[in-house]
């Protein structure tokens, strides 16, 4: 069942941290957070992988320091500098293998409505820990990348009218209830080009525009959307559907973008959306929220 970010609910939130240069970044955003939306606790967690650190860890045991001791030492520092929220908060620190594992049990154990990760933890590079949490969690993820700006005015759902990405137009107007700010719906369609010595390539634009816009009259109906949310249509012209989605995103100065975790043909929930998919791997300047 497909949980429900509602400001007038009191969220739980779990936050990723990993001892680098991203922990502040978070911690500054998750401070921010606690101001926009309704949040009940905060969980800071930090999974040591011992594998990694046989021979320190073995100095720490003769000198009675555990690897545990120095991770929970340096969190502390790092909240207490860097997280400004007013909202209770609680550190977990746990030891194991698997990353994504563990952060899935924690937000099961804790009833987790939304994981918060930054670009930089351990599997992040490649967008392994992203993609796995995309999958296995029964929470809501938000990737917070370097430049996220401390702002919820203009939420961007990319939209490719299935329900699944319906679903995602009334996270976004919980997301903005507070701030008064703007949704903001895209679509990104393509007309191939071997099309084009064969017809008028303006009239096949206006017809697409004309049956994309009866297209978006529909899915407001079907999904009974709010009908002042405005919807921009645009040709991706040779680009990927993420390039196009993050260029409009760019030029629109959106503070967050809002996507499922599933795609249209909705198939299984241990399956992202290719769009989805392709999201999670890529260096945004906004922070990219994925429903369930």
């Amino acid at each position: 069942m497909t949980k429900k970010i509602k400001l007038e609910n009191e969220l739980k939130l779990m936050v990723a941290l990993d001892l680098t240069e991203m922990d502040p970044i978070l911690l500054g955003y998750v401070s921010f957070l606690c101001k926009v939306w309704n949040i009940e606790h905060v969980y800071f967690t930090h999974n040591v992988k011992h594998y990694k650190l046989y021979d320190l860890y073995d100095e720490f045991i003769e000198e009675g320091i555990t690897v545990e001791d120095i991770v929970d030492r340096g969190l502390q520092r790092a909240i207490e500098k860097h997280y400004t929220g007013s909202v209770p908060h609680t550190v977990l620190i746990t030891s194991d293998d698997y990353t994504e594992s563990i952060l899935t049990h924690l937000a099961k154990e804790y009833k987790i409505d939304i994981m918060v990760t930054g670009n930089k933890d351990e599997l992040q590079g490649t967008g392994a820990l992203s993609q796995k949490l995309a999958r296995m969690l029964d929470a809501h993820i938000l990737l917070v990348p370097e430049e996220a700006k401390h702002r919820m005015k203009n939420v961007l759902v990319p939209t490719d009218f299935s329900s699944a990405s319906a679903r995602c137009f009334a996270v976004a107007d919980s997301l903005v209830q507070r701030s008064g700010g703007q949704i903001e719906g895209l679509h990104v369609y393509n007309i191939p080009s071997f099309f084009f010595p064969y017809i008028n390539t303006e009239k096949a634009i206006d017809k697409t525009k004309l049956h994309l816009k009866e297209k978006v009259k529909q899915f407001r109906k079907k999904y009974d959307l709010r009908g002042d949310i405005p919807f921009k249509y645009t040709d991706r012209e040779g680009l990927s559907v993420v390039e196009a989605i993050e260029i409009h995103a760019e030029k629109g100065e959106f503070d967050i973008v809002v996507v499922s975790a599933r795609g249209g043909n909705n198939i299984t929930s241990l399956f992202l959306g290719s769009t989805t998919n392709d999201l999670l791997i890529r260096n945004r300047k906004m922070p990219l929220l994925v429903i369930r």
